[in-house]
């Protein structure tokens, strides 16, 4: 297993898996924890070895969003602007990974953290866990993608709901609007995640990975 500070990266044969590691503060995306969750895609996008991924969390919660710590000091715009850039690197490497990528949603899932499980190709949740984009909360627009991913999958009228009001919602209700693959019981979530992650690992994953491609471009293609 090659060692982080942030987050644990473990190979369990054909199957990668990244969780993160700060439990204490609920897996904030760090502008370290995000360089590292970089340098373990890179590994899994080289690995052969490694045809699924799953990202998952520590503790009770799955990922509390960013660096809000960070936020809040008077950062110059040079600073906002390697952070935004270094959060799209890394949605960029999740999105472009040519390996299907599953979220085990264990616990809370907010702001950015919501918007890294709908960046993954299979979002399972725990039923203990809840989704929001609390960033009108802050003050923000939603980023890390979810202006892209939430009318694609939820629609129009209940993206706005989800942006403008903030509000928290189940992982019931998350997966009846489609904005995640389904919700199991908390104790079978790592059953049914790694039963998922290798089935996938079986099939033929360039495939996979191609499909993933041109399925991320859908709404934007013509049939040409």
């Amino acid at each position: 297993m090659v060692k982080f500070k942030n987050i644990l990266f473990e190979d369990r044969e054909s199957v990668g898996i990244i969780t993160l590691n700060n439990p204490e503060s609920r897996n904030p995306l760090t502008e370290e924890t995000k360089e590292e969750i970089i340098s373990a895609l890179n590994k899994v996008e080289e690995a052969d070895g490694i045809r699924a991924l799953i990202i998952t969390g520590r503790g009770p919660a799955f990922c509390a969003g960013g660096d809000i710590k960070k936020m809040a000091t008077a950062m110059t715009p040079q600073e906002t602007t390697a952070m935004m850039e270094k959060s799209q690197q890394l949605l960029w490497k999740i999105l472009d990974l040519e390996k299907p990528v599953i979220a085990a949603v264990n616990g809370d899932a907010f702001r950015m953290g919501c918007n890294l499980a709908l960046a993954t190709d299979f979002a399972i949740a725990s039923d203990k866990a809840r989704f929001s984009l609390a960033f009108i909360k802050l003050g923000l627009i939603p980023d890390f993608g979810a202006m892209y991913f939430l009318p694609r999958l939820v629609g129009l009228w209940k993206s706005k709901e989800l942006a403008y009001l903030g509000s928290a919602i189940t992982a019931e209700e998350a997966a009846s609007i489609g904005l995640i693959y389904k919700f199991v019981p908390h104790d079978e979530l790592e059953k049914e995640t790694l039963a998922l992650a290798n089935r996938l690992a079986k099939m033929p994953t360039k495939a996979i990975g191609r499909a993933k491609k041109v399925l991320n471009q859908a709404f934007d293609l013509t049939l040409t």
